[in-house]
Parts: structure tokens; sequence; C-alpha cells
């Protein structure tokens, strides 16, 4: 079951579901909470795609993700508007602003989801893996986007709305505790 906007409040009230800093009335939508652009922003370095041997291979069954962050990844400088840039045809990794806590015994669940205002510019938000699991602690959420439009978009930390969370109600408790910690950063 979806909760709506009056069930997220009560969640909110009621410690269930945790989200540092409260959202603002404004961010509630009928059955989802708006969640802002974080920083930094991360992109895989340009250069990649000049490799002298033409063919970057990863075995995606055996890679090291903090290895090849630490390798690939550069920081995306901001603007001297203080916004980020993303430009058309490239994967950008990026943060929620908000840190998202559903805690064990919540019963609760989410889903992150692009905004359809956002999609229609061609930009894809949270590509894929939109589950945000019961008991997950309070972190971040990693974003994977990718600007398939042809305009440069220009976003705000901590002011564009980027993402919406679904938050849903599980028919029962876990069986087993779940942790995870939702980063965008180089490393784990």
């Amino acid at each position: 079951m979806i909760l709506s906007n009056a069930d997220i409040r009560n969640a909110l009230k009621e410690g269930r579901l945790v989200i540092d800093p409260l959202p603002e009335e404004a961010l509630i939508d009928s059955a989802s909470i708006d969640l802002r652009m974080g920083e930094p922003l991360w992109v895989w370095n340009p250069e990649l795609k000049k490799s002298r041997d033409g063919d970057l291979r990863i075995d995606v069954d055996r890679f090291n993700f903090k290895e090849l962050s630490e390798r690939f990844l550069l920081e995306v400088p901001k603007e001297p508007s203080n916004k980020y840039s993303l430009r058309p045809q490239t994967v950008y990794l990026a943060s929620t602003h908000e840190k998202i806590n559903l805690p064990v015994g919540s019963r609760l669940s989410g889903r992150v989801e692009g905004k359809s205002s956002l999609a229609r510019l061609g930009l894809a938000v949270h590509m894929t893996a939109p589950t945000i699991h019961c008991g997950s602690g309070l972190g971040i959420i990693a974003l994977e986007i990718y600007n398939h439009g042809p305009f440069t978009l220009e976003v705000t930390p901590g002011a564009t709305r980027i993402c919406q969370l679904i938050v849903e109600e599980m028919t029962s408790e876990p069986t087993e505790r779940t942790e995870r910690i939702f980063s965008a950063q180089k490393g784990p």
C-alpha cells in the first residue's frame, strides 16, 4: 500500500519515517515526498572515451566499485552561480540532500523515482534499483542520473527537486534486518 500525504505526515510524526532535514509541507505531494539535489556531483572521467585501447571492459560479476570510482570518477565543480550543469549524453552520480531512515519495525519501504517535469527534458534520475529497504538506516540516497536530452540542465544543490520518494507499507516485518547506507561519494 502506498502512503498518502496524510499517512506520510503521520509516519513522520510517529518516527516510522525519518527524513533529515524534515521536509517542508511544499515537498509533500499526494503520494510522495520530493527530495532535493545533494552534493557533491560526480562524473566518469571523459578521458575514458579516448582510452588508448578503445575498449575498457568491466566484469560486472567481479568489479569493486570503490576501486573503480577512486580511479575514474571526477568531482564536478559548481558553476559560479552555485549550480551544477548536467550536460547532454552524460552519466552523473549524485545524492539526495535529505537523509532517509525507514527504521526496523516501521514496516515501511520506499521507492525513488524521477520527476515527470524533468523527464520531459530528457533527465533520467535514479535509473535503476529504486528500492529503499526497511531498516536502511539514516543516509543519503545515491542517484544515477543521465541527461538524454539536448539541453544542458542547471540544478541547485539543496534546492532543485530532483526525485521523489514513494513510501510503501509492507504486509509484514522483514525477517532479517537490512542496513544499508546510500552514498554517491567515492568509497564505500
